[in-house]
């Protein structure tokens, strides 16, 4: 069965999209088309209504959803890749920068019978290949036996007089709980500051990490000012993606790692610098995280949508394919949002999520 591997990329330039295609069919790689989309400036204003605002996002009106996804698709993906996805076997590798990235590419729609990109490939974030050839460390190899270290809610308590809070106040949903106990968690108790966390990062040979808690946003001039939080005496104590990049030897990275949080991804600003760069940096080989801010469930829900995603990255990423374990739950949630469109199960959430794959060695 030959796997039809793509690589689109596309950068804002101006009010226009630059993009180009490429393709392998197992005999190498060629540049298959390119081009640019002239004034893109409608397409970026209905991107603004993707993050949410008190509480509302596109993504979650089932008719506003299936017009931006659908304005999106015809927009964005080349008629050629339209065509070619609609029959084979196919893995799209798409790199994006600016708005472009916090766009739900898993949902666009790829034609008129509202077929959905993730349905009919499997969709991979593209890292900068100088970004990989330069990291400082590699991970060793996952192994399905490995050890897996949970670091859930590690911030201070919650104050609601600050952004910097902890996501369970009232303790670990009991489902969460059920599903990290092959795993060590630290500590779903207030109690790790980011010194700790590197503490526990270097005393044993992890193959996986999950972050699930607060993320600190950066801005565009300061990507690397996206943060993890931790706290130290009750106050927040933030590892930055700058202090990751520059010290990747106290925060080491096992093979797999998901940052599940607000806006985790750094792809949305024009400088790689930010907490998926920074985990490659320190050894890792895949890593998943978010698009955009997603909202705390209610305390002790193990059943929420929040959690719910966090939970199928964590199994996703004990499996032995995990892009496609991850795509699995999508097409599922894909699927019943399309029979009964309800907030929980709608692209604001299963189409946040982005997963970035680096060799495992360095070229």
């Amino acid at each position: 069965m030959t796997i039809h591997v793509w690589r689109l990329t596309l950068e804002p330039v101006g009010n226009d999209v630059a993009w180009s295609l490429l393709l392998n069919n197992g005999t190498g790689t060629s540049a298959v088309d390119a081009g640019i989309i002239r004034d893109t400036r409608n397409e970026e204003h209905a991107a603004m209504d993707i993050p949410p605002l008190a509480g509302k996002s596109a993504l979650l009106d089932p008719d506003h959803e299936r017009g931006l996804a659908t304005l999106l698709g015809r927009r964005l993906l080349p008629p050629m890749l339209r065509e070619a996805l609609e029959a084979g076997t196919h893995t799209l590798y798409v790199a994006t920068r600016g708005w472009l990235a916090n766009l739900p590419w898993e949902a666009l729609v790829i034609d008129s019978d509202n077929r959905r990109l993730i349905e009919a490939a499997v969709l991979v974030g593209a890292m900068s290949p100088g970004i990989i050839a330069t990291r400082v460390r590699t991970a060793a190899p996952f192994t399905p036996t490995g050890a897996g270290l949970a670091i859930v809610d590690a911030g201070p308590p919650r104050n609601t007089a600050r952004q910097d809070y902890s996501i369970y106040p009232g303790g670990l949903p009991v489902g969460l709980v059920t599903d990290l106990a092959a795993d060590a968690v630290a500590p779903g108790d207030y109690s790790m500051s980011a010194e700790m966390a590197g503490e526990a990062l270097t005393g044993t040979p992890w193959s996986r990490l999950l972050y699930l808690g607060h993320i600190a946003a950066g801005h565009q001039d300061e990507p690397a000012a996206t943060a993890l939080v931790f706290q130290r005496r009750g106050e927040a104590d933030k590892l930055t993606a700058a202090k990751w990049l520059a010290e990747p030897q106290t925060w080491p990275a096992p093979a797999r790692v998901a940052l599940i949080g607000c806006g985790s991804d750094d792809a949305r600003f024009m400088e790689a610098s930010g907490l998926p760069v920074a985990a490659v940096n320190a050894g890792a080989h895949l890593v998943t995280c978010t698009r955009w801010a997603l909202p705390a469930d209610a305390p002790a829900d193990a059943s929420g949508p929040t959690t719910g995603l966090a939970r199928a990255v964590l199994h996703a990423h004990r499996s032995a394919k995990p892009v496609h374990a991850l795509r699995a739950w999508q097409v599922q949630q894909l699927c019943t949002w399309k029979k009964r469109p309800t907030p929980e199960v709608s692209p604001f959430f299963w189409a946040s999520l982005a997963t970035y794959l680096a060799p495992e060695t360095n070229p």
